[in-house]
């Protein structure tokens, strides 16, 4: 007994998985709405933190960059192993940006909670502490905190760098949405 193919429905099938993908993307980051208790912007002091500002002696401490040349064989790899399953009808364009997406910002998630280097400045140590005390930060208090630091006030040891209240960590997501829109 031959088995006949159907090859229009095999044609139309292949033809409509590149169509799954039209005009979507995964964007993986800091939504525009994450913001601090005090209004700036989650995003904006992430990209100090990836790039650093040396006039104010913040180094870089990059994390977006370095996890997507790490691990951009392996999102891709992903992206291969379930674009069949579209061709097949059993996911989506949406479903497989959405997957890939949601590994990477654990990636880069990964990434912010492994970093221990540069070590942060005992003056940033010690603003902290007094933050966490309830003293509101000012650039007085940072200077107070200089003061504090050279006449041998110990900081405390609350020093891990990208990682003063959780949230910068916690806001990094990712999305599917349409082509060039910015992530919110």
């Amino acid at each position: 007994m031959a088995t006949k193919f159907n090859l229009d429905k095999i044609k139309a099938k292949l033809e409509k998985a590149p169509k799954e993908f039209d005009g979507i993307v995964a964007q993986i980051g800091i939504p525009k709405s994450a913001v601090y208790e005090n209004g700036e912007s989650v995003a904006y002091i992430a990209s100090i933190q990836e790039f650093g500002a040396p006039s104010v002696k913040i180094p870089p401490r990059p994390f977006f960059r370095p996890t997507a040349e790490e691990k951009q064989g392996k999102w891709i790899d992903i992206i291969k192993h379930l674009a069949p399953n579209v061709v097949k009808g059993e996911m989506s364009g949406f479903d497989v940006l959405d997957t890939v997406g949601r590994v990477a910002a654990l990636d880069i998630q990964d990434t912010v909670a492994g970093i221990y280097t540069p070590a942060l400045s005992p003056i940033t140590v010690l603003l902290r502490k007094w933050r966490k005390a309830g003293e509101k930060i000012t650039g007085r208090t940072v200077g107070e905190a200089a003061f504090a630091i050279a006449n041998g006030v110990n900081p405390g040891n609350d020093n891990k760098p990208l990682n003063d209240s959780g949230y910068m960590i916690a806001s990094i997501r990712s999305a599917v949405a349409k082509k060039d829109s910015e992530m919110d």
